[in-house]
């Protein structure tokens, strides 16, 4: 039997994502989005730090998740709290500047960081 999709009312619009960048491993906060330009992704909470070759963004920036494909390389693939794969999007648009996110940026919320390695 083919399981049928959820309807769009039906999927949380709230969830979490792991994702874990130099080490530190994060829970952090993401909306996915039913409709409209961004459907079918997700978009996480400002945590982190981005920087462009004109240098540093001045403020945190929210990443992008898309869904994987075949060929999505398996270390930029993330979980979230519903079981759903999710790749990391490193580039950010700010001020008509594109960044590349580097790290989680000093001023997101610690409380929920494990360290590796």
């Amino acid at each position: 039997m083919i399981e049928q999709p959820s309807h769009p009312c039906q999927v949380p619009r709230q969830r979490a994502v792991l994702i874990e960048l130099d080490g530190l491993l994060r829970q952090v906060p993401a909306e996915y989005h039913s409709r409209g330009t961004l459907a079918g992704r997700m978009v996480t909470v400002r945590a982190f730090r981005a920087e462009s070759r004109f240098g540093e963004c001045p403020y945190p920036v929210p990443m992008a998740l898309h869904r994987p494909t075949a060929l999505t390389d398996p270390r930029i693939i993330v979980i979230d709290n519903l079981g759903e794969q999710w790749v990391m999007g490193f580039a950010i648009q700010y001020q008509q500047l594109i960044y590349r996110i580097t790290s989680f940026h000093s001023t997101a919320d610690a409380s929920i960081t494990l360290r590796f390695g």
